[in-house]
């Protein structure tokens, strides 16, 4: 490949069976610690060959291409799995694929393999036949809210998408300690052994304490004060977002915007006596106070006095950002297939270790 591959997983070999992206991260994350990841890629499987996608979770990786008149795929695929170390499956259980998919199906012939599934839902649940696909488990953990967020949604609007892999990331971030843990395990009994992470129980980690702090809710908003907003629009159109927690941020605010004497209001308020006149009255003025600087502004000169804020950034405005530029979280790859495309990098800090920017390679 060009290459000589540096990380804690050097000198490893993974087999990854992957037609969701749940396997296609899982395998691509232990690809950029340093393994040998073989995709086996049977035809017209997703994601996409050619999609940004498909040449992102499947970097690194040697893809072995099988068409649709591949005589024996069997035979291929025990050839790879023979010198293998981790077997990563990840199909639609309603469909037939030529290869077997646990552990108990390969220990008779590969002792050693440790076979990770990661399927949509768990056996026996109601809906053990779904597949692994993102925005069907999304839907089915909780993580698509109504839209707008309070009490009720608008009249003839249902949940509101986004593009975000929430469910795929949590499932795979999930399974590759559990590798790590497998594989020590080997090394000290000699066997290795099956690893089942369903993508849906993974979102029950993913939530973390949004299922202690809001499972009693009946809205979705973020409930901080009886005045005080989250979001607010600045003189450029953007957004901001800003933590008045308390007065620690509250009243130096008000200081640098020239409203000192709005400090005793708040000082004394009380919750119980806040009408609808109030408040209106309330977040007109401070609506009108964001608007008089853009965001950047802000963003800017409440840093500086230590007032947690930040402006709402696009995808593209905060791939640009110079950190992740210079860390090497946002790394430029050169696709046979995009050219020059911005993808994910390392994560973890190690000096020694550097994901190359390369692409996949195909092997039919």
């Amino acid at each position: 490949m060009g290459y000589r591959k540096i990380g804690p997983l050097s000198g490893y070999k993974v087999i990854e069976i992957s037609d969701y992206p749940v396997g296609c991260i899982l395998g691509m994350l232990l690809a950029d610690q340093g393994a040998d990841v073989f995709k086996i890629q049977p035809a017209c499987r997703y994601p996409v060959v050619g999609s940004p996608e498909f040449s992102v979770w499947n970097r690194g990786k040697t893809l072995i291409r099988l068409d649709d008149f591949c005589s024996d795929p069997l035979s291929i695929f025990n050839d790879h799995v023979r010198n293998s170390d981790i077997f990563i499956e990840n199909t639609n259980p309603c469909n037939q694929i030529p290869f077997p998919k646990t552990y108990n199906e390969l220990k008779d012939m590969f002792p050693k393999l440790i076979c990770v599934s990661l399927p949509g839902f768990p056996k026996n649940h109601e809906f053990q036949h779904i597949p692994p696909d993102e925005y069907l488990v999304s839907a089915a953990s909780g993580i698509y809210a109504l839209n707008p967020s309070g009490e009720l949604p608008i009249e003839g609007e249902g949940p509101s998408f986004h593009e975000l892999y929430y469910s795929s990331s949590f499932a795979a971030i999930t399974a590759a300690p559990a590798i790590i843990a497998a594989m020590l395990h080997r090394n000290i009994v000699g066997t290795g052994q099956q690893i089942t992470v369903p993508v849906h129980d993974a979102m029950y980690q993913g939530m973390g304490t949004a299922l202690v702090r809001h499972s009693g809710r009946n809205h979705g908003k973020q409930i901080g004060h009886p005045i005080l907003k989250r979001f607010y629009q600045c003189k450029d159109k953007k957004w901001v977002n800003i933590n008045f927690d308390s007065l620690r941020f509250l009243e130096p605010f008000l200081k640098f915007t020239g409203h000192s004497d709005w400090i005793d209001f708040f000082k004394d308020l009380d919750v119980s006596k806040i009408n609808k006149d109030i408040e209106k009255h309330w977040f007109t003025k401070i609506d009108e106070l964001w608007k008089t600087r853009t965001a950047d502004d802000w963003e800017e000169q409440l840093s500086e006095l230590g007032i947690p804020c930040t402006k709402c950034r696009t995808i593209d405005e905060w791939l640009m950002l110079s950190h992740p530029l210079e860390a090497g979280i946002v790394i430029n790859v050169d696709d046979p297939i995009y050219g020059p495309m911005k993808q994910p990098g390392l994560l973890v800090s190690n000096l020694e270790h550097k994901i190359p920017a390369i692409a996949s390679k195909q092997v039919e």
